[in-house]
């Protein structure tokens, strides 16, 4: 099997497990209900899944760029390309700061704030798993790979 056929295998089956795993991680943690609710005494169960879901999220960000560097050496458009991969980072980024911040808000503050319902929680929490693995972040460490992969020239071959 030639070098490009594993890669896109590895591709295929490393961003379907890690999106997979981001979804899990999304699915496995808690709503705040706001305050009367009180907090989940639960724990944090998507713990369980965030750990694995970074080395496979990683694979995957390797591979696109990987494959995404071959594609860039027969590429007539590599300027469109890095600048429609450029917008889509800025937009996906914009998404991501509006979903945190909507989030924080819900939540009353951040880890430091007495008022807040993750209060001395820290960052990562049964609450804030979804900052870190959602679509955003997931398309973000994608396109940023490609991105890399068209903008490198390559030195050697």
């Amino acid at each position: 099997m030639s070098r490009t056929k594993v890669d896109l295998i590895a591709f295929a089956v490393s961003s379907l497990l890690s999106a997979l795993l981001f979804m899990v991680v999304y699915l496995l943690t808690f709503t705040y209900r706001g305050a009367g609710h009180g907090v989940s005494g639960n724990g944090n169960p998507a713990i369980l899944f965030v750990f694995p879901a970074i080395p496979v999220y990683l694979a995957a960000v390797v591979f696109t760029y990987r494959i995404s560097r071959r594609v860039a050496d027969h590429a007539p458009y590599r300027k469109r390309a890095r600048l429609a991969l450029l917008i889509f980072v800025v937009l996906c980024g914009l998404g991501e700061y509006a979903f945190v911040d909507r989030l924080i808000r819900h939540l009353g503050g951040g880890p430091a704030n007495p008022d807040s319902a993750i209060y001395h929680f820290g960052w990562l929490n049964q609450y804030t798993n979804t900052i870190y693995f959602n679509a955003y972040t997931f398309l973000i460490g994608l396109s940023l790979a490609a991105l890399t992969a068209l903008g490198v020239k390559r030195i050697s071959r």
